[in-house]
């Protein structure tokens, strides 16, 4: 089978609106659906399933010194919680549906069969896993940086990845403090020095970067500085 079961719809509505004809098997199979407000998951509880999320908005959040902060919103196609896959798994952040929807709830058995039987899930899935991974692999090379405006410059950039400017990108003071393991007020402070000295713009959620080149050489002086700093 090679169909390529996933949502055309953010949620809402009939069940299986906007689902082809693999994604209902699934959902018959393995959907378990949720209303705006439940708790998927928390935070250091067991875990034995993975999600997939079919229809409907989940956001993730991690208590960090006793404030839960936002990690990320999950959209139809993503998966999450996959950790639950390695046997005595906890929970590593908190689930919360942030609309109504469907989720496919999988075990290490129904991964196995998904995977013989649906070739396209399987790449999006392992794709999403490689993903992770390097963003997590960035996430740290971020956390080791000493300088707050050198993380957040270079949080930036990895988003950007090797795109020329000018370059929009969608990212909210919650998110981007999340990515550079700073909180959200010194997020904001660090991206208006950055807007007022032209090297951003910023329009609603979105952050604008004008020229790609110019935050890159700033990053590489912030470097600079900080070696310097270093060797006194």
């Amino acid at each position: 089978m090679t169909e390529d079961p996933r949502s055309d719809e953010d949620g809402g509505g009939d069940a299986y609106g906007g689902l082809d004809a693999a994604s209902r098997h699934l959902i018959e199979q393995y959907g378990r659906p949720f209303v705006q407000g439940d708790i998927l998951f928390r935070e250091g509880e067991g875990a034995t399933h993975a999600y997939l999320l079919q229809q409907g908005r989940v956001r993730l959040l991690k208590r960090v010194r006793m404030v839960e902060r936002s990690l990320s919103v999950l959209r139809p196609g993503d998966l999450f919680g996959e950790g639950a896959i390695i046997d005595g798994a906890v929970r590593m952040s908190t689930a919360v549906a942030l609309s109504d929807g469907i989720m496919l709830s999988i075990d290490r058995p129904a991964l196995r069969s998904i995977v013989e039987r649906y070739p396209q899930l399987a790449e999006r899935i392992v794709t999403q896993l490689v993903r992770r991974l390097r963003d997590a692999e960035d996430q740290i090379e971020v956390l080791m940086l000493r300088d707050t405006q050198s993380k957040v410059v270079s949080a930036l950039l990895k988003m950007a990845k090797n795109q020329p400017g000018p370059l929009e990108l969608t990212v909210s003071p919650v998110d981007l403090s999340s990515r550079v393991g700073l909180d959200v007020e010194t997020v904001k402070r660090t991206v208006q020095r950055l807007r007022d000295q032209q090297y951003l713009r910023i329009v609603g959620e979105r952050v604008e970067i004008p020229d790609v080149d110019a935050l890159r050489r700033l990053y590489a002086l912030l470097g600079t500085k900080d070696e310097l700093r270093g060797e006194r």
